[in-house]
């Protein structure tokens, strides 16, 4: 597969579809992985960066596959138009599992229409069942409004990181 982007869509759809959410079972699914492949490049583009090579994709598909991270899809008809994550890990502070939100997506065209408030309420709802005892998300400041409009309301402090 080229790694180049695939365009996304610029113009307002004519047809009105409802919009769904799928958990992305299997990146291998050749009628989804090409479609998150062309998101994360949307995402990744977005913020300044280039697009994700091969090897990059070949682990993020293993990762899939491992359960390491979970996607879901906000499909309009069969088309994937928006997308995030959650990745598991455990919390000393919890004793238990926890989930950090990530890759948040949707296709400017397809924003302020309800997409990402599904993609939210479907990763929030994996995680309750699956026994997450919670769900954070770190952002820059400019999103801290559409991340609370999105149920993350509890503030935890400011995140740090230290890049390899």
């Amino acid at each position: 597969m080229d790694n180049r982007i695939t365009l996304l869509e610029t113009n307002a759809p004519e047809e009105a579809l409802p919009f769904t959410v799928e958990r992305l079972a299997e990146a291998e699914d050749p009628a989804l992985g090409w479609q998150l492949r062309r998101l994360e490049n949307g995402f990744l583009a977005e913020i300044g960066e280039g697009p994700m090579d091969d090897g990059r994709w070949e682990r993020l598909k293993k990762a899939v596959r491992e359960e390491r991270i979970t996607f879901f899809l906000a499909k309009r008809g069969t088309r994937a138009v928006g997308m995030c994550s959650v990745a598991p890990g455990f919390s000393t502070f919890a004793c238990s599992e926890v989930g950090s939100f990530d890759d948040f997506f949707v296709e400017p065209v397809f924003r302020r229409k309800g997409a990402g408030g599904l993609l939210a309420r479907a990763a929030q709802d994996w995680c309750k069942a699956n026994g997450l005892a919670s769900l954070t998300v770190c952002c820059a400041p400019c999103d801290e409004e559409m991340y609370q409009a999105l149920g993350f309301t509890l503030p935890l402090g400011r995140t740090f990181a230290a890049l390899f």
